[in-house]
């Protein structure tokens, strides 16, 4: 009976003018037309890399003049995360950028995967692309890589620039007490979600889960600990106190410098290109 009743109230609601019966929306429904632009940026050619173990990666570069700016992505990005910063940056700029192997709809041939290999990949297409001054910059996963080859003896390496990319899996507790993302504008999360989309979509579960495991086998302090080429450690402050070296896990040595993104996270290309690429330009100025 109680059924009954219920049927035959959608019914009359249904019979009202002007009413519809819409599914309810979801976040994912407000996503569903947002598209992430994986055009190349304007001047960039492209080639592929094959390491040698049955990975595919892609290697971009713009010529320009002065050190090559190498720039890795993070875990689900591509060339098309640094399309703004790239932008904002000056045309004479040689700007390269290599994907990691599971990037661009690219599949790891193993699940067996580590720091150190995919930084040897990194290495791999720098001197594929015969780069000869290169300042090694990254973000999130990218930027452990930054730091992982700046603690090697690598010819033509001049600087590092690791954004977000921090040096050891426990620093998002020590540091900003577990907060990685923080006050995106509802703009801002709907084009995370769909970069997070788009560079996951053609991967297993299994592969979802080893690459997401990666860095947390990973220690990178002994690599800034032993690195002779300046640094620059680039940071959202989370809209909160700034954490000491201690606690992000830096030493406190002349060649590191610390650039602070204010009321920024983890996505600071997303959230504050503009003050990344100007923290950039300082740091690329300073070589000279």
């Amino acid at each position: 009976m109680n059924r009954l009743i219920l049927a035959l109230a959608i019914s009359v609601l249904i019979a009202r003018p002007g009413f519809t019966m819409q599914p309810p929306s979801t976040a994912a429904d407000k996503r569903s037309s947002l598209e992430v632009d994986v055009t190349l940026p304007k001047g960039f050619a492209r080639t592929t890399l094959m390491p040698g173990d049955g990975a595919q990666m892609n290697c971009y570069l713009r010529k320009g003049t002065g050190p090559t700016l190498v720039l890795v992505p993070g875990t689900w990005g591509g060339i098309w995360r640094f399309r703004t910063l790239i932008e904002l940056l000056p045309q004479t700029i040689e700007i390269a950028v290599v994907e990691l192997r599971w990037q661009s709809d690219h599949r790891p041939p193993s699940l067996e995967m580590s720091m150190e290999q995919i930084s040897d990949d990194v290495l791999q297409a720098i001197r594929a692309m015969k780069l000869e001054q290169f300042v090694v910059a990254g973000h999130s996963i990218g930027g452990m890589i930054a730091v992982e080859i700046a603690g090697r003896d690598v010819p033509g390496l001049v600087g590092a620039i690791p954004m977000e990319g921090w040096t050891h899996h426990t620093v998002v507790r020590t540091a900003f007490d577990g907060t990685v993302v923080a006050r995106l504008t509802e703009k801002e999360e709907a084009q995370r979600q769909a970069n997070r989309a788009r560079g996951r979509r053609h991967l297993t579960p299994e592969e979802l889960d080893a690459i997401g495991t990666i860095w947390r086998r990973w220690d990178g302090y002994e690599c800034l600990m032993r690195t002779s080429v300046p640094v620059l450690e680039i940071w959202g402050d989370r809209g909160g106190p700034r954490p000491g070296r201690d606690r992000l896990r830096i030493p406190d040595r002349t060649n590191i410098d610390l650039g602070w993104i204010p009321d920024a996270s983890h996505l600071v290309l997303l959230e504050d290109p503009a003050e990344v690429s100007r923290l950039i330009l300082e740091f690329l100025r300073r070589l000279n």
